[in-house]
């Protein structure tokens, strides 16, 4: 088990209700295997099981990748594609979709732009997989 953090891009802030929507996660885009820029590839199973593990702990919102907790996750849908085709819809993106409760401070870096990433904390344990 290795400590990780990921982040993913913000698509919406709220300011009237203080929250912040997107993806903390990314499995797919455009139905192809999503890979961030460390080279990290999170499968879809992978992605619901730690979204079900994540979201029955602290929920914890990090600012810029460290720190103490600035907020919490509130809102959590792991979408993929077999849950996607079950509600009828259809996605670009697959993976977790989050809205966060930042503090006062960390919703106005959201709200200017200054802030476009999530940043949440969590433990994961990483596979090698060889390419066939």
């Amino acid at each position: 088990m290795s400590d990780k953090i990921y982040s993913a891009e913000v698509t919406k802030v709220n300011t009237d209700l203080g929250l912040v929507f997107g993806y903390a996660i990314v499995s797919k885009i455009a139905d192809e295997e999503y890979f961030d820029l460390h080279g990290d590839h999170i499968p879809e199973d992978v992605m619901l099981e730690a979204a079900h593990d994540f979201m029955k702990g602290d929920r914890t919102a990090l600012e810029m990748h460290g720190g103490e907790s600035v907020g919490k996750i509130v809102f959590a849908y792991p979408m993929t594609s077999d849950i996607a085709k079950s509600l009828g819809i259809t996605v670009e993106k697959t993976g977790l979709i989050i809205g966060m409760e930042p503090n006062a401070e960390v919703l106005k870096k959201f709200d200017s732009g200054e802030y476009t990433g999530f940043s949440i904390g969590g433990t994961a344990s990483f596979q090698e997989v060889e390419e066939e």
